[in-house]
């Protein structure tokens, strides 16, 4: 119990009350009915209490009474109060309420707490990848045990039987054109000069990767590229191309006799630009006009839509400093015949360079 002092600015007579803040309000209904009990205003007990002096001595001159103020949340008088002195309950006491008398959950067996920890600290895709590799397993197992008892039926009539012979149908793609068959050149044609004007010569081409020069026509001859020519020009169906010797040369021809056999090499490899099956015929068989070569020249005749059509050809193989031999070659067919005079220029305009 608190006691007062002279100090505090109380007499020794006067009567001090000191009143305990209340708590929180309290919803337990046992503690309410006894707040409601102790509602009306009871006698309290005077307790006497020695006041010490000003100096502190502890002098027992004066008395102060200090009234026990009744509230909620003192501990009421009971039956032991008043026949001896009051014996506190034990720690951990508490009244028996619906409150305290809730029954206690059940803890999960010690093994069960340690095996969800374990399963706790694996990482997620491991317990997926361990799931879809069992739900594999039992799937697989389930069909083999479905269909394990299923048996393939057996053959009706299992006997030694033959192999079908193989059914021969008719080809419907047209034999192949049988190769164009070149005579031997002859030794020595001299060329045929076409009447008429020819095309007007514009320019002229300077083919330096063959190694040789020669007309650049105009109108109706264009410039353009074709393999394996390294220079040509068209007009419509008719060509005009240049570049290296495109045929193995075995060794460096020296003679006109080496570049008329070279010059029949390239007669027949350029017969791949000619219709197949046609039939050929030497037109032109010899020298070049300024260096040393060869013009080889012939005439190819085959059908076009039933009608007979055929096309003139020059073929020239002219030495240069380069390490092969440089080619001209030029077709013009009959349907051009207007044409047929450049042929007789680019003999006369071709030269090495």
């Amino acid at each position: 119990m608190p006691q007062v002092s002279p100090a505090d600015g109380l007499d020794s007579d006067a009567t001090a009350y000191v009143r305990v803040p209340p708590k929180a309000p309290c919803h337990n209904p046992d503690v309410k009915a006894y707040v409601r009990s102790l509602a009306a205003p009871k006698a309290s007990s005077d307790l006497p209490v020695k006041a010490s002096g000003p100096g502190g001595s502890g002098d027992g001159d004066a008395t102060a009474s200090v009234r026990k103020p009744a509230g909620p949340f003192l501990r009421p008088p009971g039956p032991a109060a008043s026949s001896g002195p009051y014996t506190p309950r034990p720690p951990g006491h508490l009244p028996a309420t619906p409150m305290f008398d809730r029954p206690r959950r059940r803890r999960a067996p010690l093994w069960l707490s340690r095996a969800m920890l374990v399963l706790g600290d694996i990482p997620i895709r491991v317990v997926y990848g361990v799931g879809a590799f069992v739900v594999t397993a039992v799937v697989v197992v389930l069909i083999f045990m479905l269909f394990s008892g299923d048996k393939p039926a057996e053959p009706v009539g299992a006997g030694p039987t033959r192999a079908a012979a193989p059914v021969r149908r008719p080809s419907s793609s047209p034999p192949a054109p049988a190769p164009v068959a070149v005579p031997a050149i002859p030794a020595a044609k001299a060329m045929t000069t076409f009447t008429g004007s020819g095309s007007p010569i514009a320019s002229y081409v300077v083919d330096r990767t063959a190694g040789i020069s020669y007309a650049q026509y105009g109108a109706p001859w264009a410039k353009t590229s074709r393999d394996p020519f390294s220079a040509a020009q068209k007009a419509g169906p008719a060509r005009i191309g240049s570049g290296p010797v495109p045929v193995a040369v075995p060794e460096h021809p020296a003679t006109y006799a080496d570049y008329r056999a070279l010059a029949a090499k390239v007669a027949k490899w350029s017969l791949r630009y000619q219709p197949a099956g046609s039939a050929f015929t030497w037109t032109v068989s010899q020298r070049a006009r300024y260096n040393l070569g060869w013009l080889a020249g012939y005439k190819v005749s085959y059908l076009v839509d039933g009608k007979k059509r055929s096309s003139q050809v020059y073929v020239m193989v002219i030495g240069t400093s380069k390490k092969a031999p440089a080619m001209l070659v030029a077709s013009v067919p009959d349907t051009r015949k207007s044409l047929y005079r450049d042929l007789n220029m680019l003999y006369w305009t071709a030269r090495a360079i």
